[in-house]
């Protein structure tokens, strides 16, 4: 199991395939990078050298003592320094693709080009108190919901559903889970959106159209802001088309990023 000593923390990682352009994939909220590599990582190292890395504090990775987006990104960073990889196409999808734009604004020298699947860069009113609260019922349990309520949170981004159920949470997993949630909630204050002009990538945004979970809207709000993205909305897809929708989504990677002139 492959782990690179970061200093403050040890990061999990996985690689496969060679050639000249290296593919990162960044997991959802509260997650790790297991079900792609188990379920889609073979295809991609057809193509690319293709990395699948764990979060901090999740999946396969060790704790820290810190846990923010600023660190997330920069654990990537430091990742592909210490593989010795200049440059990559990053792709994140839903809270990942939060992270790729936050790697993208601070490292763009990294970015050969950024793909942002089922996400959103700022979040609404419902959605951020619903985020929050979904890291209380992790942290708290049944307590958290003492005088309050989840309502639905469908406003076109950024959004939960409106049922209650205490997500189940490993110990070791419970601050990096519970410092995600609250950073998705935090997109209501301290958005990412009037920052996306500075990134300079060729980017792909990419959303589904039956999406009840970041929904299509926040894919249009990000291609508007990032100079020449490129804008696909899938509309038979949900929540994260590179794997509902797979054969339509690794044919807009494949004609993109040869549109760029990157070879895969």
């Amino acid at each position: 199991m492959p782990m690179a000593d970061l200093g403050d923390v040890q990061i999990h990682y996985e690689m496969r395939g060679d050639g000249p352009l290296t593919y990162v994939f960044c997991h959802g909220l509260g997650g790790s990078g297991e079900g792609f590599e188990r379920e889609d990582m073979d295809w991609y190292a057809q193509h690319f050298r293709t990395i699948s890395w764990d979060n901090r504090g999740l999946g396969r990775s060790g704790q820290a003592k810190k846990y923010n987006l600023g660190l997330y990104a920069g654990d990537l960073a430091r990742l592909l320094d210490q593989l010795g990889i200049e440059q990559a196409v990053i792709f994140g999808v839903s809270w990942g693709g939060v992270t790729a734009i936050k790697f993208a604004l601070d490292h763009p020298e990294k970015v050969a080009a950024l793909v942002l699947d089922s996400t959103s860069s700022e979040s609404n009113v419902l959605a951020s108190e619903n985020w929050y609260m979904r890291g209380e019922l992790a942290r708290l349990g049944e307590a958290a919901l003492a005088g309050r309520e989840m309502k639905p949170a469908f406003e076109g981004h950024a959004t939960v559903d409106s049922g209650v159920q205490i997500p189940q949470v490993k110990p070791e997993h419970l601050e990096s889970y519970v410092a995600e949630c609250r950073t998705v909630a935090g997109l209501r204050e301290h958005p990412l959106t009037p920052e996306l002009h500075r990134i300079t990538a060729p980017t792909l945004v990419v959303g589904g159209g039956k999406d009840q979970v970041a929904g299509a809207a926040g894919s249009v709000i990000i291609s508007r802001q990032i100079p020449n993205a490129r804008l696909e909305i899938l509309q038979d897809a949900g929540h994260g088309t590179y794997r509902l929708a797979r054969d339509e989504y690794r044919s807009l990677l494949l004609e993109f990023l040869k549109d760029q002139g990157l070879t895969a």
